[in-house]
């Protein structure tokens, strides 16, 4: 039993490692939507007293430039991170961490 066991953990960590950049990108793509709300309040409330045509630029700058930026420089970080883990654990980390977010979005009531 423990033989299968550790063939599963093997197998799994081995496809992980072959996909560990998409996988990077999706985790950082769900924490964006959990947390986008909040980050989306925290910026437009010292926009308020500008104009309608202002506040509506800052918000596409920073949907278009920032996410996008905050995506493309953390996806390649949390990738190296994650080919730390042992091959044999990488499988079951990044369910964890999917279920980790998960449980994220449930406590802000976003599922």
């Amino acid at each position: 039993m423990s033989e299968l066991i550790d063939e599963l953990l093997w197998r799994s960590g081995t496809w992980v490692h072959g996909h560990v950049h998409d996988i990077a990108l999706a985790l950082v793509a769900t924490l964006l939507v959990v947390y986008g709300g909040s980050i989306n309040r925290f910026v437009a409330r010292p926009l308020q007293p500008y104009p309608w045509l202002m506040r509506v630029g800052a918000f596409v700058l920073m949907c278009a430039f920032g996410y996008g930026l905050v995506t493309v420089w953390i996806t390649p970080l949390l990738a190296e991170a994650l080919l730390y883990i042992e091959t044999r654990y990488l499988g079951v980390a990044v369910i964890g961490a999917f279920l980790v977010i998960g449980w994220l979005a449930e406590r802000r009531n976003q599922i």
